[in-house]
């Protein structure tokens, strides 16, 4: 339909013979792919309602529509608009443009803006005319390259701001902090956003907070996010400490899944927590060089199921005997000095074995070993995993054996940049091809 320039009158066809209505059941509309398209009215003249029922509406990838004139529409809910000019955004008179307009857009609750690449701000309307969109609940802007400003609504419960490297502050009507109605934040790749956060008794409905590429965010709230069930940091580079006293960290809180990942400067978070921590089932401490950390034995949290780690300051090597809980099944290891993970018949306490050597938790359904350039041998140290399903192995090219009797138990089977193991699961000459050429995901490079 790319020849199709102008949707008008002649799409909405008779009115219902009975109440004078066009459309009277649709609920969601969408015009996608429409590349020739110009102008889409729904202007029909006095007395006829135009979509009593629609509550949704997607504009995705039309580029060259620039005129927008369409009738009240109370009932929406959703406008998703996607590639499209920015001129789409000005014209769709019940966001920015009018009074009127505004006012019959109450009941909106969930706005979706993508690839709008003129776009500069968002909101500026509402408050010069003094209108709140109180009822927008969720909103998700995406890959805006231009956009400086955005102006949300205090009631908001969830933002998602993804590639917008112009951004440079959020504001919610007359604040210029985070609302204390936000359940779930999410910003990605915004480099020039400035955060400010609220005192902290304003942040206690916040569950879910992910940030990731914030170079200027420097400082987080403290003892605020009782709430807080996932939290999630990439990538910014100038934080150097989490509080203590924030962050669903205290033993009686309920986070359930922690990342901080590829934060170059942070130095410290409050791992004395972690032991305590019932709640959290997920874990991920990956390439943050100055994070100076062994993780002694005891340490880990009671009932985590799926843990990485890799690249801290202190190698994996030097930690020592870990008293991993029974409840960890998958476990992602990365950038390590082992030689050989230790045998379990071998270990103890009290023994010199220890201080070196590395024992893998018998629960394990999941292991990837990711980067151990050091590492030689696999096939005691793995012997005593009965539960293992799925093996990955990449970037270990002095491994030389597998633990024969796991292979024909395994689902999965990824060996990927391992010179001395590749050869031996070749399909040609390989001594573990036999077996392994049943496993049924198998993937070799």
């Amino acid at each position: 339909m790319n020849k199709l320039r102008r949707v008008g009158l002649e799409l909405h066809g008779p009115t219902n013979s009975c109440s004078g209505i066009v459309f009277p059941s649709l609920e969601v509309l969408e015009f996608r792919n429409l590349q020739g398209l110009e102008e889409w009215s729904t202007s029909c003249g006095d007395n006829v309602g135009i979509f009593p029922c629609l509550h949704e509406i997607s504009i995705v990838n039309c580029p060259k529509l620039d005129v927008v004139e369409i009738e009240l529409i109370p009932s929406l809910r959703v406008l998703h608009v996607e590639q499209c000019s920015v001129v789409v955004l000005r014209k769709l008179k019940y966001v920015w443009e009018s009074e009127e307009a505004c006012k019959n857009l109450m009941r909106l609750q969930n706005l979706v803006v993508r690839g709008c690449v003129n776009l500069v701000s968002l909101g500026e309307k509402e408050v010069h005319l003094k209108i709140s969109m109180e009822s927008v609940r969720e909103v998700q802007i995406e890959g805006c390259p231009i956009l400086e400003s955005y102006n949300r609504p205090n009631t908001i419960e969830k933002l998602e701001m993804f590639h917008c490297p112009s951004l440079t502050s959020l504001t919610f009507s007359t604040m210029c902090s985070l609302p204390y109605t936000l359940m779930k934040l999410q910003i990605l790749a915004c480099d020039n956003l400035q955060v400010s956060w609220l005192p902290k008794n304003f942040l206690l409905s916040l569950e879910s907070l992910a940030i990731a590429r914030i170079p200027n965010l420097r400082l987080f709230p403290e003892g605020c996010l009782v709430h807080l069930t996932t939290l999630k940091i990439h990538g910014c580079d100038n934080i150097e400490s989490i509080p203590d006293n924030g962050y669903g960290f205290l033993p009686f809180l309920c986070l359930r899944d922690l990342e901080i990942s590829n934060c170059k400067n942070i130095k410290s978070f409050p791992r004395d927590h972690l032991g305590s921590l019932t709640s959290l089932e997920e874990m991920c401490l990956y390439d943050c060089p100055r994070l100076d950390y062994s993780f002694p034995c005891g340490l880990w949290p009671p009932n985590l199921s799926r843990l990485r780690l890799g690249g801290l300051k202190k190698p994996i090597s030097e930690w020592g005997l870990q008293n991993f809980p029974t409840s960890l099944v998958q476990l992602s290891l990365q950038n390590s000095g082992l030689v050989s993970f230790a045998k379990a018949e071998d270990m103890s306490y009290s023994s010199d074995n220890a201080a070196s050597s590395f024992l893998l938790p018998s629960s394990l359904s999941y292991l990837s070993i990711i980067g151990f350039t050091e590492l030689e041998s696999l096939s005691k140290g793995l012997q005593h995993l009965s539960c293992l399903e799925h093996l990955f192995i990449s970037l270990c090219p002095k491994v030389r054996d597998l633990p024969e009797t796991l292979l024909p138990s395994l689902l999965s089977l990824w060996v990927s940049s391992s010179t001395e193991l590749g050869k031996k699961c070749s399909s040609k000459k390989g001594k573990y091809w036999p077996i392994i050429s049943k496993i049924p995901d198998l993937q070799l490079d």
